[in-house]
């Protein structure tokens, strides 16, 4: 990564590595780990953030070119004689300043000026109050699906550019984790701690069940279907920042069911499908079900499912067979009971499962 150290808002706006990651989620990692070594800079990268997004405003994608055209209308728009204004701007009162010349360059509408409040992503403004000691947050920058255990033992499949947010040590009486993109859900079950999930505007409460969520950031609808068990859905009005401020609204949704909530209207509509698949994930359509089945091709399903590693002797385990119908356990649950069958142990160890046997000989 480039040194940023001596750059202004205006510099990250026209940088195309800093575009790219604000658009596409590239370099993440690289980004966070910029931030936390150099705190300085943390406003001008959030300012600039914020000015890209209401400079995309409704598209799902924009060139290269648009941007800079882009960029340069809104800058240019800055006069001579308002160079003090732009001094301010740069350092803190950019906000409205900005919101000024959006509307001159023809660029403001009232969606780029709630982007630039992110009033349309509660993600940010939900995660943003809370004590950054007490919270964990994993967001998947790689090509491919990424398993998160929570503290409770539930498991929680991420697709690309998904991020969720929760603490290392949940409370006594409830699970609370936030979610921006789209995942999977197998969720601990415990009846005295009911688990919530907030994404959008969305919150689904569960005491355990396995489901899909698709809360995209710039999506206007926030998505859920039920694998198994029972959903409770409720809506978040606008601005609302807590638990506390959701409608009274609630609707439960069942086990092949799809959920769609409007993120303006807070409208929610049910649907009934013939299979409970919203995310194209593998584990959405597995059943987990095994007849004899060799331990080496159960593995394999839980890496399809999971996209974990898993190691094991496969000499030792070559006469071990697994006969089981497994249903929405966490993958902890499911990897206690298929190793309980074959005389075997599991640790996770660095985002790898090593599995120890002795083998199933007589």
């Amino acid at each position: 990564m480039n040194n940023y150290n001596d750059f202004e808002v205006k510099d990250f706006l026209e940088d195309f590595g800093f575009q790219n990651w604000v658009y596409r989620g590239e370099s993440d990692q690289s980004w966070r780990t910029y931030l936390t070594n150099n705190p300085f800079q943390l406003e001008n990268v959030e300012q600039a953030k914020s000015i890209l997004l209401s400079v995309r405003g409704d598209l799902d994608s924009i060139s290269q070119e648009e941007v800079k055209s882009r960029v340069s209308e809104l800058l240019d728009s800055i006069s001579e004689e308002d160079k003090a204004m732009r001094k301010l701007w740069w350092k803190g009162k950019w906000l409205q300043i900005a919101a000024v010349l959006l509307l001159a360059s023809g660029l403001g509408t009232y969606h780029y000026w709630g982007k630039l409040f992110n009033e349309s992503q509660p993600y940010y403004a939900m995660t943003g109050q809370l004590d950054e000691g007490n919270m964990k947050e994993v967001i998947n920058d790689t090509e491919t699906i990424k398993l998160v255990n929570l503290p409770d033992g539930s498991s929680v499949v991420l697709k690309k550019n998904a991020r969720i947010c929760y603490p290392i040590k949940f409370a006594v009486d409830r699970r609370e984790v936030y979610l921006m993109g789209e995942a999977f859900f197998e969720v601990e079950k415990n009846p005295d701690q009911p688990f919530y999930v907030f994404a959008g505007e969305m919150i689904s409460k569960v005491t355990g069940t396995s489901f899909s969520i698709q809360a995209n950031e710039t999506g206007e609808e926030v998505k859920l279907v039920v694998k198994t068990g029972l959903v409770e859905i409720s809506a978040l009005n606008h601005n609302a920042k807590s638990i506390a401020d959701r409608r009274e609204e609630r609707v439960v949704v069942s086990p092949n069911q799809l959920m769609t909530l409007n993120r303006k209207s807070l409208a929610m509509v049910t649907k009934k499908l013939e299979r409970p698949v919203l995310i194209d994930l593998p584990i959405e359509s597995l059943d987990f079900s095994f007849k004899r089945m060799p331990l080496k091709t159960v593995f394999e399903s839980f890496t399809q499912a999971y996209g974990v590693q898993i190691n094991f002797d496969e000499i030792i385990t070559e006469e071990c067979t697994i006969t089981a119908k497994l249903g929405d356990e966490p993958v902890y649950e499911k990897l206690g009971m298929i190793c309980s069958v074959v005389n075997a142990t599991y640790e996770f160890k660095d985002g790898i499962v090593f599995i120890h046997s002795r083998g199933c000989k007589n």
